[in-house]
């Protein structure tokens, strides 16, 4: 519930302060005043309209349904719409987004303005014909569960079979290429580690000619050591480097030889040969053990695919007993809903005949399952479309609707209602009783309303007038005597006369 709204700068008002009541709460005011100006700034404050004023600020009691806002909530809740170069908004001094501050506050302010139908969708009657029919039975709540959980398991198992389906139409195809793939890899037979000491045996063999040439034009020097001794003497030179050297020398060459020997059995042309055939490998798979690993790895698709067929009958079946499952369960849902759905229609046509207008009828319509049982909820107005009804007749069933939920809601939930002219566009007795339903409404909903009528400003637990002097408009709550100059203005115009002012106070005391 509001208990103080203050707004600076918007538009025609400067600065304006209001404490209205918990109940019900009407502007009036002449044409021009601004009256819109000053909803719509009320409105801004919970994202319902674009923000206009410098400064909107509301201080709110909590209630039950705004027990889980992600603030610290105390004793009150404070909302405030700043607009300087950007429109920002706070939640008790923490900043939040508009689009969040719809969703907090969603279920607890709304706005019903001019051929807004959200209450009278399918999915919104839905709603509330499982909250009656829970109401009359618990069961249906679990039953609804258990439909919901059947449904999903429904969707993911159709998903799988899809996909299976669609892999088998190309399984031969994959299946036959993943066996080209394990043929090929198979066939050359990999090792790991033998690119590596295939490729250092390559550069050995590509130097064994010459090494045996060099070691041939050494022979020389080696057979001449004694005469290099016998000269290192003869010069008083110490020969232990040169025979150093020589000894070196001769274990590398010794080395060589060996190697040599070995390599003599060595194929060049079949080494550059399986050295292509792994270099393929690895150009394709990144490496011998990725491309051993992706062998493995297509041999269990290889095999997987031979088991397609056996898994998609397996879904096939069990897939058959959801489908089962579900439709028993969106039967029992259905009488229900239809049962509820007759509940629901008496308590909105017996506000109806209040309001002057034919009984309603709700309609169920059964299509394809979907989360919510795949029903389809239609209400008509005297067997009428609604669409096709005018727009008095829609506002006052939107009323009845909001008179038929008190019956099927929490009585301890308090929500915050705002009203666009509700009664525009109907005769006397039709705003009469507009006016007797929103009386009866203002037990459970704060409610703020525009009117030019003077039936309902006269049944306001809290009537402010807006002026406008010199561009500059005034929001100011008004006492019984100045209540019953405003609503005699109403009926007789600005020339207030006698028999409208006595009309005023019998409307009053009513």
């Amino acid at each position: 519930m509001i208990e103080r709204i203050v707004i600076k700068e918007a538009l025609t008002f400067q600065h304006a302060e209001l404490r209205p009541d918990r109940g019900l709460n009407i502007f009036s005011g002449p044409s021009g005043a601004g009256k819109s100006v000053l909803m719509g700034s009320i409105l801004a404050l919970f994202g319902l309209k674009d923000a206009q004023a410098t400064l909107s600020e509301a201080t709110l009691k909590p209630s039950k349904n705004l027990s889980d806002l992600p603030v610290a909530i105390e004793d009150e809740l404070i909302v405030r719409q700043l607009k300087r170069e950007k429109v920002r908004f706070f939640v008790n001094d923490s900043q939040i987004g508009r689009a969040a501050l719809k969703q907090l506050f969603g279920g607890h302010v709304r706005h019903l303005c001019q051929r807004e139908s959200d209450d009278l969708a399918s999915a919104s009657l839905l709603g509330l014909l499982d909250a009656i029919a829970a109401g009359e039975a618990p069961a249906h709540q679990k039953q609804l569960e258990s439909y919901q959980k059947s449904y999903e398991r429904h969707c993911v198992l159709g998903r799988e079979l899809e996909r299976l389906k669609e892999q088998e139409g190309r399984a031969q195809e994959l299946k036959e290429f993943a066996l080209f793939e394990i043929e090929k890899i198979e066939s050359i037979a990999p090792e790991p580690g033998e690119y590596e000491h295939l490729m250092a045996l390559k550069k050995r063999l590509s130097k064994k000619e010459k090494i045996a040439e060099l070691i041939e034009a050494l022979a020389p020097l080696r057979e001449g050591g004694a005469s290099v001794h016998e000269l290192y003497e003869l010069l008083g030179v110490d020969s232990t480097l040169f025979s150093e050297a020589i000894g070196e020398l001769e274990g590398a060459i010794e080395n060589a030889l060996n190697d040599i020997e070995e390599l003599e059995g060595a194929d060049p042309e079949r080494l550059l040969e399986r050295i292509e055939a792994l270099s393929g490998l690895i150009r394709r798979y990144g490496g011998i053990e990725e491309a051993l690993e992706h062998a493995k790895a297509k041999r269990i698709e290889v095999a997987n695919f031979d088991s397609i067929g056996e898994e998609i009958e397996r879904l096939t079946l069990e897939l058959k007993q959801q489908e089962k499952a579900i439709e028993t369960l969106r039967q029992s849902l259905l009488k229900a809903r239809q049962k509820a759905a007759s509940h629901l229609a008496g308590s909105i046509s017996a506000t109806l005949r209040q309001l002057f207008l034919p009984e309603a009828r709700l309609s169920i319509e059964a299509g394809l399952p979907d989360a919510w049982g795949g029903h389809r909820v239609h209400l008509h107005l005297n067997g009428v479309d609604l669409e096709r009804i005018s727009a008095g007749e829609f506002n006052r069933l939107r009323l009845a609707l909001l008179e038929a939920r008190m019956g099927f809601e929490d009585p301890s939930e308090r929500s915050i209602l705002f009203l666009d002219e509700i009664d525009a566009n109907v005769s006397g007795e039709e705003a009469a009783a507009i006016a007797r339903v929103l009386k009866k409404l203002a037990d459970r909903y704060q409610i703020f309303a525009i009117s030019h009528q003077s039936q309902l400003t006269s049944k306001a637990d809290c009537h402010y007038l807006i002026t406008k002097e010199q561009g500059a408009s005034q929001v100011r709550a008004l006492e019984r005597q100045e209540r019953i100059q405003e609503i005699a203005r109403i009926i007789s115009g600005e020339a207030v006369t006698d028999a409208a002012l006595e009309h005023a106070r019998r409307l009053l005391e009513e």
